[in-house]
């Protein structure tokens, strides 16, 4: 977790303030105009997918740092990788970035005050070594101001917006992979006890976004580009901010077990998402 926890913030304030380039605020006042289906986004990304993980929680035995780690991995905005996903699913790209950069921006609240009310709610007793206002400080430094930051270089500096953001953003997914490769492999004689729980339990939370998403998506989003759009945004986690964000506040590596599972499988589910559409097509 040494690795991580030193270099993981610089790199995540990379990757943050990549996503904030890509924010086009015309794009953002037409969904304003008609928030309905950023509205239902939003609800999917940060209400049902918390429930899942709560309900995952409550009834599946495990310790509770695992408990913690999913809590965590289902409270996370999504991924960069959602806006690359959406186009190969012919969503809407503009409202993929903007939910999430909405959720990244809002992370600062939904992940602290989440974790605490939800452990709370399931084991009845507070998270231990978890201080709400430091989490929300280092979420702010490393995760809110650099995506403001992309948001106005984008906003201001739009010559040199458009000169680097294709580079920056491969670099951020070389960045997010790294990331996760290299504490994965440095701590991988530390997560085998981990395995018995976290490979049962990612494919069943996998299953279940996906479930609830689509059938979500289908009764109350308008139009089939927003539906793939917002069912990509909650597939696709942001696994390189949970490392990273577990990582400050944690020194077990048992504490990032789901959310490194989840991180890779999530790519197989989506390659399925993707060739069933292309199938139906």
């Amino acid at each position: 977790m040494e690795f991580v926890k030193l270099v993981g913030p610089f790199a995540i304030f990379f990757i943050m303030y990549s996503l904030g380039l890509k924010l086009n605020f015309v794009n953002f006042y037409d969904l304003l105009k008609s928030p309905k289906n950023l509205i239902y986004g939003l609800i999917c990304q940060l209400i049902f997918l918390p429930i899942i993980g709560l309900l995952i929680v409550s009834f599946y035995p495990m310790p509770n740092e695992l408990k913690i780690g999913i809590l965590l991995l289902l409270l996370l905005p999504s991924a960069t990788m959602s806006n690359y996903a959406t186009r190969l699913v012919d969503g809407n790209i503009s409202l993929s970035i903007t939910l999430t950069v909405i959720c990244s921006l809002l992370c600062i609240f939904t992940i602290p005050i989440g974790m605490t009310a939800l452990f709370e709610l399931v084991m009845h007793q507070p998270i231990q070594n978890f201080d709400v206002k430091i989490v929300s400080t280092k979420i702010f430094i490393i995760i809110t101001i650099p995506t403001i930051l992309g948001i106005i270089t984008n906003r201001y500096f739009n010559y040199f917006k458009e000169r680097v953001v294709l580079l920056f953003d491969k670099i951020s997914m070389v960045l997010f992979l790294l990331i996760i490769s290299i504490a994965v492999y440095q701590e991988r004689m530390n997560l085998g006890g981990y395995f018995e729980y976290v490979g049962i339990v990612a494919p069943i939370i996998l299953f279940f976004v996906l479930l609830v998403s689509v059938i979500f998506t289908k009764f109350f989003v308008d139009g089939i580009d927003n539906q793939r759009s917002i069912t990509v945004e909650c597939l696709l986690q942001n696994g390189a901010m949970g490392f990273i964000i577990t990582a400050q506040i944690f020194s077990e590596i048992s504490y990032v077990t789901p959310i490194a599972l989840y991180a890779l499988l999530q790519y197989f589910v989506l390659a399925f998402y993707v060739a069933n559409i292309k199938i139906v097509k």
